[in-house]
């Protein structure tokens, strides 16, 4: 760290800021800054409440000043920090924040990065208790050790963080604007091929083009029937892809006595709970949970072809339409069974679409694995301006 740069405890760089009551005033309004007032991507105020004073809830205590610093004390590592801007001066805030108003000392902007530093985020980790609502205290809060150099010097790193986050977050937006547009491509091709179909395709119920069971789960109590013989697929087994993950779980041949078998080449569909209507297709023989529907394919049609026919908005939607929408929505096999698909005259037909969708799909799949790969990288340069900022080493070269 460079010369003339101090550490003092978070509770000596700020001034004492102060409690209200809203009750005492009842017909009076304020504007109410909830927890979830304030965004963790972009780290501001984004909503917040117009109370009259009678209405205020227990929370709202704390008076807020411009340039205050607020930082949420429940769940912590989420990051819900914010600088009060303006236009919110002299308003309240929920108990659920820690006020930070900096000193002379201490530029409020050089504080509101500090709070974003892995030092400071891992001692809140460290430090929070409880498991529903993990939370840290003001009292820890305060106790956090923070450097800082003089004010100029503070104000020139504020300088180059502000600018240099402007342009994170342009390229962050450009990156996230970009995964969105290639999974759009990839969607809307998919739809336009089940709508725009070409002549001579036929509409015919699922169990009209292959033969359909419901999965079944032995007896956990019973050690015995788990083993290595054969692949047990639950509804988390799925990936994005439509592959699925056959190294979790599998039956041994006990088991597997007592389950049903999905052949080679087959489709499958989670048919109940929070995940209805994903999609998968197995390259070889399984077994399932009673979560998932199969479908094995007689001559004549793809499996491939049905399983991307499944992704459709439209396909969904009828899955959707025919679990009831309950609690907990549920689509039975009658049910999947007599839902219809649409097949080209040719296998060979089929066959081409799902040829030219899997090129499109890999290809999406590239640009998102790109565009993800430019968000980590952002998220670590900033990560490393942070360390850079608050150990002296910032510069305009950097």
């Amino acid at each position: 760290m460079k010369a003339r740069w101090q550490t003092k405890t978070l509770g000596e760089v700020l001034q004492k800021t102060e409690t209200t009551n809203p009750l005492q005033f009842p017909e009076a309004e304020f504007e109410y800054i909830d927890v979830s007032s304030v965004s963790n991507s972009i780290f501001q105020i984004e909503e917040t409440q117009t109370l009259k004073g009678k209405d205020a809830p227990s929370r709202a205590r704390r008076l807020v000043k411009t340039n205050d610093v607020i930082f949420a004390t429940i769940r912590p590592t989420l990051r819900r920090i914010a600088v009060v801007p303006e236009h919110l001066d002299k308003q309240v805030c929920s108990t659920g924040y820690f006020v930070l108003r900096p000193k002379a000392e201490i530029d409020h902007r050089f504080l509101f990065y500090w709070l974003f530093t892995e030092d400071f985020m891992g001692q809140m980790e460290l430090l929070q208790k409880g498991a529903s609502y993990p939370a840290v205290t003001d009292a820890e809060v305060r106790a956090q050790m923070i450097p800082f150099p003089p004010l100029p010097e503070q104000q020139r790193i504020v300088g180059i963080l502000d600018e240099a986050f402007d342009g994170i977050a342009t390229a962050k937006a450009n990156a996230e604007q970009n995964l969105q547009n290639a999974r759009a491509l990839f969607e809307s091709h998919l739809q336009s091929v089940f709508t725009q179909r070409g002549e001579g395709w036929a509409e015919k119920r699922i169990e009209e083009v292959g033969t359909t069971q419901t999965g079944s789960t032995p007896k956990t109590s019973d050690k015995k029937n788990y083993g290595d013989f054969i692949p047990f697929i639950k509804p988390a087994d799925f990936n994005t892809n439509g592959s699925l993950n056959y190294e979790n779980d599998g039956l041994s041949e006990q088991g597997f006595a007592q389950a049903r078998k999905v052949a080679e080449g087959s489709v499958l569909m989670v048919c109940i709970g929070a995940t209805i209507g994903k999609c998968g297709w197995c390259d070889r023989d399984i077994t399932t949970n009673q979560q998932t529907n199969a479908l094995t394919l007689t001559e004549g049609a793809s499996y491939k072809f049905i399983y991307y026919q499944m992704l459709t908005e439209d396909f969904q939607r009828r899955v959707i339409h025919g679990s009831g929408q309950a609690t907990l929505p549920i689509i039975n096999k009658s049910k999947w069974s007599a839902l219809t698909v649409w097949l080209p005259p040719t296998l060979d037909e089929q066959e081409q679409i799902v040829a030219k969708l899997d090129a499109l799909r890999e290809e999406t799949q590239r640009l998102e694995s790109l565009y993800r790969c430019k968000l980590a990288a952002l998220a670590e340069l900033k990560k490393s301006l942070l360390h850079q900022a608050f150990t002296g080493q910032l510069t305009k070269d950097n």
